[in-house]
């Protein structure tokens, strides 16, 4: 594995998901919490990330005037950016944003 697919692994586990090692692969079951956690309270979050992490690099620069030209350079600049670049922002943004509406009792979502 590499460095990234075990830190997404370990993510994995933390969302509860429970594998098996069967020497081939890992297996994990379906499970209702662990698709949950994985897909409402870390994904979901993680995929606004890169939005809010584009938003800051192209459409809201402070110092910038709004002129196409300048929008362009910085679409270009924010799509040259290292991949790990854009999913570390992602990740911590997701993490952040986790904990506060974990903190503030928004998530989990009541299921009852």
């Amino acid at each position: 594995m590499t460095v990234e697919d075990q830190r997404e692994f370990i993510r994995l586990q933390e969302d509860q998901h429970a594998f098996t090692d069967n020497k081939k692969a890992y297996v994990s079951p379906i499970c209702t919490e662990a698709s949950m956690n994985t897909q409402l309270y870390r994904t979901l979050l993680h995929e606004l990330g890169h939005y809010v992490h584009y938003l800051e690099v192209v459409e809201r620069p402070e110092s910038e005037k709004k002129d196409d030209e300048m929008k362009e350079a910085r679409d270009n600049f924010y799509f040259r950016l290292p991949q790990m670049e854009k999913e570390k922002f992602a990740h911590q943004y997701a993490d952040c944003l986790k904990q506060k509406l974990t903190e503030e009792k928004v998530i989990p979502f009541d299921r009852s």
